[in-house]
């Protein structure tokens, strides 16, 4: 017999970004820079801030789907706000992560080895 849909709590929440991730990617010719990042991007257009933070919020979670790291901030655009985002590759974001912060995980704002991380 077979399966029936997957339950609801597994969909992924929209917006779903993975086209963004993916012209980033496109954008920089499919090589990172000398750094690990891939092209800049931006989502402009945004109504206020809290869609901006929405959308921010979907790159993360489009991210945890492919492997790579992300770096976004959100701008003030004129009446609106856009999001300026780089893909960087996991090497590059974890080397970023020690730079920053050292290797004792307990201190960084997100450990991917923790559990109940909140995005």
């Amino acid at each position: 017999m077979p399966r029936g849909p997957a339950p609801a709590w597994r969909h992924r929440k929209e917006p779903v970004l993975d086209h963004w991730l993916q012209a980033s990617i496109d954008r920089a010719g499919g090589k990172p820079d000398e750094r690990g990042w891939y092209a800049e991007m931006h989502i402009r257009g945004l109504g206020d801030r809290d869609e901006a933070q929405e959308y921010v919020r979907a790159l993360h979670r489009s991210k945890r789907h492919t492997g790579l790291s992300l770096t976004a901030e959100i701008i003030r655009d004129g009446d609106g706000y856009r999001v300026v985002f780089h893909v960087i590759t996991k090497t590059a974001g974890r080397q970023y992560m020690l730079d920053k912060y050292g290797p004792d995980r307990s201190k960084w704002p997100y450990d991917p080895k923790r559990k109940n991380n909140v995005a």
